[in-house]
């Protein structure tokens, strides 16, 4: 019985490792808010990177992690607020940095040609740091945020091991204190790599 118990456990290993493949991915992020970030930074960000690692179960299934950072950014121009018998006058401008962290799942649908379509889920913090600032004085609340963040995207294969990647993405942070929870939409534009 022990012997049995050792070939299957030996078998399922050796079955696990032909298919074990690692994959890394750089991507460019361009950020675009929904919700309450729209709210306080409308503007669609240029300033975003993303780096995905997925360890593959199988020729289809993969388990990993994934970071990033995207900064919304939003020159308000010259302002005067008035608080009590104080006036200021000042150039006014809005940040959000927002830096996901997450588990991963991910679905490839493999097919004969170089295109693999994806879908993924990541589960995981958020941190997100908002600031407001006004002439010399700032404003700032941060947060670390539950986070999800479901992806689709395609693949494509330029030689082997490497390959172009193409996602769309939409991170949502839930409410944490004084922060709101806060949204946002992701295109990234890529490259990935493999053992």
């Amino acid at each position: 019985m022990k012997l049995k118990f050792i070939m299957l456990v030996g078998t399922l290993v050796l079955t696990l490792s032909t298919f074990a493949q690692e994959k890394y991915s750089l991507s460019y992020i361009i950020g675009i808010p929904s919700g309450p970030t729209a709210d306080f930074t409308p503007s669609t960000s240029f300033r975003g990177v993303g780096f995905d690692f997925t360890y593959m179960l199988s020729k289809e299934l993969g388990i990993g992690a994934s970071v990033g950072l995207q900064t919304f950014y939003d020159d308000l121009g010259k302002q005067t607020i008035t608080d009590g018998t104080e006036t200021t006058t000042a150039t006014r401008y809005h940040y959000i940095n927002s830096l996901p962290v997450y588990a991963t799942a991910s679905y490839f649908f493999n097919n004969s040609n170089n295109v693999t379509p994806f879908v993924s889920l990541g589960i995981g913090l958020m941190y997100n740091q908002i600031d407001e600032e006004i002439g010399v004085y700032t404003l700032e609340d941060d947060a670390w945020q539950f986070s999800m963040r479901p992806e689709i995207g395609l693949e494509y294969t330029i030689n082997y091991g490497v390959s172009l990647r193409a996602a769309g993405r939409y991170n949502y942070a839930a409410k944490s204190g004084d922060v709101d929870g806060l949204s946002h939409f992701g295109i990234a534009l890529g490259v990935t790599w493999s053992n």
